[in-house]
């Protein structure tokens, strides 16, 4: 038996194409959210590094405080060797009072080297030590829940500070800035 084919209309051939490109979107698109996935991915690590960065520079901050005996001249407005104080009367327990500045702001303390501690603990996959600055923000009584101290003896104070870190990841990109207190009671 033979067939006579009067007319070929194609209609496979369009199916087969349109298959064809619906396949080859569909791998495109795929290929495409892989690569975005390894992106966030890589992002996602390079941030935790740089958190972790400046979590292990508050830390030594912190031990940096406790373990030193500071002269409270050394603390001032241009943030010498990491240092700022902005506030007046220093010395007095009872009328120290914090200033308004936000030297965290000021690029020029995170850019010079005069005016930032560089943390000395060498973390692995990080671009950069992390920075931070130590802010002396007046006296607490040590007790908080007792009566107000004297405030003519610095034996019932406590120093405050304020510590500001900045911390990269794996590259520069990823930033992460992180403020903590401290209060030392001897």
């Amino acid at each position: 038996m033979k067939r006579t084919i009067k007319s070929q209309q194609g209609s496979v051939l369009m199916v087969s194409l349109v298959l064809l490109l619906i396949l080859t979107v569909a791998g495109i698109t795929s290929i495409r959210m892989t690569s975005l996935e390894e992106k966030m991915t890589g992002n996602f690590r390079n941030e935790q590094l740089a958190f972790h960065s400046a979590e292990v520079a508050v830390l030594e901050a912190e031990n940096y405080i406790a373990n030193t005996v500071f002269s409270l001249s050394n603390f001032n407005s241009g943030c010498s060797n990491g240092l700022c104080f902005s506030g007046t009367e220093i010395t007095d327990a009872g009328t120290c009072e914090n200033g308004t500045d936000r030297p965290w702001e000021d690029e020029s303390v995170w850019s010079s080297s005069s005016k930032h501690r560089t943390t000395v603990i060498n973390l692995e996959g990080i671009s950069a030590q992390a920075k931070y600055i130590v802010e002396f923000r007046c006296y607490l009584p040590k007790e908080s829940d007792g009566p107000v101290p004297d405030p003519g003896s610095f034996t019932d104070w406590a120093q405050f500070y304020r510590i500001t870190v900045l911390a990269t990841g794996g590259s520069t990109d990823a930033r992460v800035m992180l403020q903590t207190t401290y209060k030392k009671n001897d």
